[in-house]
């Protein structure tokens, strides 16, 4: 009898051990997956092309150089580029979130006509594909004089970003007891005090997390941005990317060079506000 129990914990002990092999091993290789094309985009920006080039490719470069790096940063287009795209992404964040948030308010603390379907018709539009809204958005642009403009840029980022924005700061909201706006309300203040003074600093992880990812998602539009503006004057850093693809040239070490430094401050921002994006991502989700 002892030993048939010895047995089976032996083989209950070996069915957990192999869980935990196969859970660490397919952990490893899906961040291995991930990170390989991060690493050879930044190694790629500091070798040059001919090694680059080399079969079978080396992991390891022999030169290191960062004149990719210095040609970018001290070409002003390009610097122009990084400009309007800070601008638009943080712009659009800036307009994104108070809107969303008086929208979201409406939609979980008011009972309105129809209010669901309008509701369900802002999530519809997150079903369409970017593209089939491009030919309306380039003739609007051109009637109200927004063709290649950083505002109109950010006019249509913000329409396009804001459904979202708004699904995710209502089911924050929905998990917010009404009450606590209420006392506040009856202590003498009003209803946008309250959302003001109780809403707002319950809520700051989610507005963080959801104001991280909107500005993300402005920072890498590119489909908007190649309709709708036509100079550099106007045109973001995807852009500017994309303008080292020639026809019948590739300029492998300035398109990985600028990656890495279009990455940069996406990278940084999600290291600092990562337990916010998460929590804003899935706020709502559970009641």
């Amino acid at each position: 009898m002892a030993q048939a129990s010895n047995s089976a914990r032996a083989m209950r002990l070996s069915a957990r051990t192999l869980n935990n092999v196969l859970l660490v091993g397919t952990t490893l290789v899906a961040t291995l997956l991930v990170l390989f094309p991060v690493f050879w985009m930044i190694n790629a920006a500091v070798r040059p092309i001919a090694e680059i080039l080399t079969y079978p490719p080396s992991l390891m470069p022999k030169e290191i150089t960062l004149k990719f790096f210095g040609n970018i940063a001290g070409n002003e287009q390009f610097r122009r580029y990084y400009l309007n795209s800070i601008i638009l992404a943080s712009l659009t964040t800036l307009f994104v979130i108070p809107v969303g948030m008086i929208a979201a308010y409406g939609f979980s603390r008011f009972r309105m006509p129809a209010g669901r379907i309008m509701l369900l018709g802002i999530m519809a539009l997150l079903l369409l594909p970017p593209v089939t809204l491009i030919l309306p958005y380039f003739k609007l642009s051109h009637d109200l004089r927004l063709y290649d403009t950083l505002a109109g840029l950010i006019l249509v980022n913000m329409a396009w970003i804001l459904p979202i924005s708004i699904w995710l700061l209502k089911g924050y909201m929905d998990a917010i007891p009404v009450e606590l706006e209420q006392a506040a309300m009856i202590d003498g203040a009003t209803r946008l005090q309250a959302l003001r003074m109780i809403l707002v600093p319950i809520m700051v992880p989610s507005l963080v997390g959801i104001g991280t990812y909107v500005f993300i998602q402005a920072w890498n539009e590119y489909l908007l941005a190649v309709t709708l503006t036509d100079t550099p004057s106007s045109q973001p850093l995807t852009i500017g990317l994309g303008a080292f693809f020639g026809q019948f040239t590739r300029d492998w070490n300035s398109i990985m060079a600028l990656s890495t430094m279009a990455s940069l401050p996406l990278v940084l921002l999600f290291v600092f506000f990562q337990r916010w994006v998460v929590q804003g991502m899935t706020s709502g989700a559970v009641k």
